[in-house]
């Protein structure tokens, strides 16, 4: 029988598209990942394609049109496709349905959601009324997400926020290698004398991470050993041991769910912080996460380094929980039926 060729491409999240693309092969799949960015923290990928500059609309048409007779499944990552130029974007899509390729996309954030939204979100505990002029999606946010609709088999979303801008959309959560992180683990220190706290923001904003600073440097008043290490602006090779040497890790405390850092962390056993909405805690009913909010974030904090035996609960829950709900080995079983991709 012949062999599936899956081609993963779009801008790489976390390095998530190679963790896919790598655990694919492991399962005998003939994978690839393309991104179309490499920046600072220089996840890896197999192939970078420049789509930015002079002759970049050419390489992007030109590797649509090998993929188009190369691959079977078309994977695509932060809602962008093959090809597409100035407004016009997807103009690949009934294309590759024409050829009756297995198209799916994965919206990952704000490629369908108005960063303005999200950092709206920080207004009332900034002693400030949300602006309701806001829109959780941008006009032309909605609008590719109506062509993505029209021509995908699969919509794949990482946080249940994103399903209220596409309701067909199945939660499809954020993935590790477990193992490796448990090798990491391993490699822990312990008897420190300060406590140190991990949060690794990309935009501040989004993250609450002016609410995570304040809450430590209240600590600090107090007289507790702490200290806040922020993980930005840095590449990610340099993060999981940096994360490992933490004693506690606080995710993100506006929008309602947890990112790939609290994954992490669970991963290695660390108690982590995070703000989980009601809307949203019936999507994974054993999350293990303790909840924080910006008004409440000291106080937690402080229960949090006081607590021997909660952190020592918490840590073994989360990793129990990553390794259940997050493995990417795991998770790439349910990815093969769903897309029907047996062999």
């Amino acid at each position: 029988m012949k062999q599936i060729k899956i081609l993963i491409a779009g801008y790489e999240i976390g390095g998530q598209m190679q963790l896919l693309a790598e655990a694919f092969r492991r399962k005998g799949f003939d994978a690839v990942s393309v991104a179309f960015n490499q920046d600072f923290r220089q996840f890896q990928n197999d192939k970078v394609l420049n789509i930015q500059g002079k002759g970049g609309q050419l390489r992007r048409f030109l590797f649509f049109l090998k993929a188009l007779f190369t691959y079977d499944v078309f994977y695509f990552f932060w809602g962008v496709s093959l090809w597409g130029f100035w407004r016009f974007h997807g103009l690949d899509l009934p294309i590759l349905k024409l050829f009756g390729k297995k198209i799916i996309v994965h919206f990952r954030g704000t490629d369908v959601v108005n960063i303005q939204y999200y950092e709206n979100l920080a207004a009332p505990y900034q002693n400030k009324a949300i602006d309701k002029n806001i829109p959780l999606s941008r006009p032309d946010q909605l609008q590719a997400v109506r062509r993505w609709e029209k021509y995908a088999d699969f919509i794949l979303v990482s946080t249940p926020d994103l399903l209220w801008v596409s309701p067909r959309a199945i939660l499809s959560p954020q993935l590790i290698r477990f193992a490796d992180w448990q090798k990491l683990k391993e490699t822990q220190s312990g008897n420190r004398k300060v406590f140190t706290i991990a949060h690794a923001p990309t935009r501040r904003h989004a993250k609450g991470t002016e609410f995570v600073i304040l809450a430590v440097d209240n600590l600090k008043s107090e007289g507790l050993p702490v200290e806040l290490v922020l993980l930005e602006n840095i590449p990610y090779a340099d993060i999981p041991g940096r994360l490992a040497q933490c004693d506690v890790g606080i995710d993100q405390l506006l929008h309602g769910w947890y990112g790939k850092v609290s994954v992490e962390l669970m991963a290695l056993g660390k108690p982590v912080i995070c703000f989980i909405s009601e809307a949203h805690k019936q999507y994974m009913p054993d999350l293990p996460i303790i909840n924080a909010t910006p008004h409440n974030l000291t106080d937690v904090l402080r229960r949090v380094i006081q607590d021997d035996a909660l952190r020592l609960e918490a840590g073994k829950q989360g990793a129990a929980f990553a390794a259940k709900h997050h493995d990417v080995d795991t998770e790439l079983d349910k990815l093969v039926v769903l897309f029907t991709l047996e062999k």
